[in-house]
């Protein structure tokens, strides 16, 4: 079994984005995860346990006027980032453009679904490697003097693996984080798994 979990990254000041998540009724940890930066790790809201961070993130960039993040980790395989500015998606990533899901129509024709969302033909499914990695694009969202080369390394999945068989998403995520000068453990962690003592400065925010 593989690690899955959606986080959020939100940027600028705190009090609005814990505002924008009480005024919602989203239960959520929301954590320290640099200078301005702040991990918001919403509760799962299903039996699969799986949380809406795409939701989350469109509303505090709404509300804030700053840019948010979403992340979705799933089963290890594979993982998305979603950039949201004023509440509009302005930025999409995915580790791995080859992850499909098959699915047939109401008229029992069978498509493909990438994990971004994207539909394809059966007979010409996505080519490997991750879509949207551009680190001109997050290199913004980092604190300090970003590498952006090492950030390109990573979105791009040139981590090096030791003894590792290859290389999960969930590592490939902390790889971008710390490229971008990113606390790695508030923003690699579903809510169910979280224990707000291990993250220090950590708000608990209740419906």
């Amino acid at each position: 079994m593989g690690t899955s979990y959606q986080t959020v990254l939100a940027t600028g000041e705190l009090a609005p984005i814990r505002a924008a998540l009480a005024e919602a009724r989203w239960e959520a940890y929301v954590a320290p995860a640099g200078d301005r930066r702040w991990a918001v790790i919403p509760r799962e809201e299903d039996e699969y346990g799986w949380a809406d961070a795409d939701a989350v993130a469109e509303l505090v960039s709404s509300r804030t006027g700053s840019p948010a993040v979403s992340f979705d980790v799933f089963d290890s395989d594979v993982m998305r980032a979603r950039i949201f500015v004023d509440g509009a998606e302005a930025h999409g990533y995915v580790s791995d453009r080859s992850y499909v899901s098959e699915y047939w129509d109401d008229d029992d024709n069978e498509f493909l679904a990438g994990f971004d969302g994207t539909l394809y033909p059966v007979d010409a499914p996505p080519p490997p490697g991750p879509g949207g990695a551009d680190p001109g694009v997050f290199a913004p969202l980092g604190v300090g003097a970003v590498d952006v080369a090492a950030l390109g390394a990573a979105l791009r999945g040139e981590v090096p693996l030791g003894d590792a068989p290859r290389l999960f998403a969930e590592r490939q995520h902390a790889a971008i984080l710390a490229a971008l000068n990113l606390r790695c453990r508030p923003l690699t962690a579903a809510f169910r798994h979280t224990d707000p003592v291990d993250l220090p400065g950590a708000l608990h925010v209740t419906p």
